[in-house]
């Protein structure tokens, strides 16, 4: 049925940008996606049952993840200098292989325990643009993608490189280095 249609659609659904969504809401809320293109929106969890879409790899591409024929794919991440957590500060970003013993289990959404990771547009911006954070590159397995929301995306883990913002211009980078 369509979102419209459906009394009960949680907001984040009714927000979501599709075209054509067949989808079922459960007494118990549960959302179940049958068909459709999804636009964009945050996918908050629910039972993805479209057969000809891997939900998981489409939200992935949407946001600049793509896996290569050897079942890699690239994403990056930022952090305060010195490799601190933007959101969880007292965690130190290790350099090289990494895997979060803790991270929630496939499926459980992104914005839970995991590391999360993204295009590095949005590492730039998603926690507001800060010259003195570090940006870091990783490369993962896709067993390791445990969910994704079009924006961002949580993996168990993969080999993290500190690397260069490639947006700041010459004279923003001659300032950082004079203040470090």
């Amino acid at each position: 049925m369509k979102i419209s249609e459906c009394a009960n659609a949680p907001q984040w659904l009714r927000d979501a940008d599709t075209v054509n969504a067949n989808v079922e809401i459960t007494s118990e809320g549960t959302v179940i996606w049958h068909a459709g293109v999804w636009y964009g929106g945050d996918w908050l969890g629910g039972n993805w049952c479209d057969t000809r879409i891997d939900r998981l790899l489409f939200m992935a591409a949407a946001c600049g993840i793509v896996f290569d024929a050897d079942g890699y794919a690239v994403a990056y991440r930022s952090t305060l200098a010195g490799g601190r957590g933007r959101y969880t500060t007292d965690f130190v970003q290790p350099s090289g292989e990494y895997f979060d013993a803790d991270a929630k289990p496939a499926g459980k959404g992104v914005c839970v325990k995991g590391i999360h990771v993204c295009s590095q547009a949005t590492a730039l911006t998603y926690f507001g643009v800060d010259e003195s954070a570090e940006l870091w590159r990783v490369r993962f397995k896709r067993e390791d993608l445990l969910d994704c929301d079009w924006q961002k995306a949580r993996i168990r883990g993969g080999v993290f490189e500190r690397v260069s913002w490639p947006f700041f211009k010459a004279p923003a980078l001659e300032a950082k280095k004079a203040r470090e």
